[in-house]
């Protein structure tokens, strides 16, 4: 069907009886409804809003210490037409000015709860009431000290599961951050740790964000870094090693069956191409006896990322020849 046909049926349509009773229905139903907005929107409504505050003309060489980013929690009760133009403006923030604070000393900043009061009230005009605010007054303690550059540090405990290893060492976006603080302590401070980070049966690469262990009455800036910790499976890698013996006395030479064992044992994916670590296989003459026919192969230590080292064979045997 045609747009114009569809058209002139509804036209026709409205001409009639019940569709003249349809339209009138419809159009007392709009009345009421916007009857009924502007009354509801004259009726007192409460709305909870955070506010986040604004400082105004703060020192820059000033940081803050304690109570930074601060924001407000606040219930209030007015003209839902009022909390509506507030809603349409703008998201609600609240501005205050540095100097509006009470400068309790030269570091610590206050302001009362009959001063948020009012600053709020004039945010949302005078006719609102403020029912409930937390908190109930505002005080940030800050310094004009310069940051002291400390070293990260990272406490982690990390644990994989069987098949795979924690590949070399924690991966962060920082390696130092700023101390700052109004006591001469700061200068005894000689680094900066992250909170205990503990994570188990990986099996791959991880990263969280972590808070740094700060002293109190310090900040550390930034006062949270990401840390990753890379995690690959295992593979098996091979090497043949010759049989060194070890305690031979002078005039005296062993000889063992066979002279090249093979070493297997784990290690990261990543490092298949790159362990250039040298591994001894020895036999110690002082297990030497009469009794004896072979003798163990002792492997000396591997680095931390190696799993499983093992000789193949265990046992070797040997022959003691005199030497000139």
């Amino acid at each position: 069907m045609k747009i114009t046909e569809l058209y002139n049926d509804i036209r026709e349509g409205l001409r009639s009886g019940k569709g003249r009773n349809i339209l009138s229905f419809f159009v007392f139903l709009a009345i009421s409804a916007v009857f009924w907005v502007l009354l509801a929107l004259n009726d007192d409504v409460q709305k909870n809003y955070l506010l986040p505050v604004a400082i105004d003309g703060f020192p820059e060489n000033a940081t803050v210490l304690s109570g930074y980013n601060p924001s407000l929690n606040v219930t209030i009760k007015d003209k839902g037409s009022s909390l509506m133009q507030v809603a349409w403006a703008h998201a609600p923030s609240l501005k205050l000015r540095f100097d509006d604070f009470t400068q309790v000393n030269d570091t610590m900043l206050l302001m009362s709860q009959a001063q948020l009061n009012a600053a709020v009230r004039n945010l949302f005009g005078m006719s609102a009431t403020v029912v409930t605010m937390r908190p109930d007054s505002l005080r940030l303690i800050y310094t004009t000290n310069a940051g002291i550059k400390v070293p990260l540090m990272i406490r982690s405990e990390i644990r994989t599961l069987p098949q795979y290893a924690y590949a070399g060492h924690p991966i962060c976006d920082v390696d130092s951050v700023e101390i700052f603080s109004n006591s001469s302590l700061r200068y005894d401070v000689h680094s900066i740790s992250t909170k205990p980070i503990e994570l188990a049966n990986l099996t791959d690469t991880t990263g969280v964000e972590v808070a740094l262990d700060v002293p109190a009455g310090m900040r550390a800036i930034p006062s949270s870094v990401y840390v990753s910790f890379p995690v690959e499976p295992l593979v098996a890698k091979k090497r043949s090693v010759a049989v060194e013996p070890v305690n031979v006395p002078a005039g005296r030479k062993i000889v063992t069956f066979p002279s090249m064992i093979e070493v297997s044992y784990l290690l990261p994916k990543s490092m298949y191409n790159k362990d250039n670590f040298a591994i001894k296989a020895t036999v110690d003459y002082n297990m030497v006896t009469n009794e004896v026919k072979s003798l163990p192969i002792s492997l000396s230590k591997m680095p931390d990322y190696i799993r499983g080292g093992s000789a193949n064979p265990q046992l070797v045997e040997f022959v003691i020849e005199q030497v000139e």
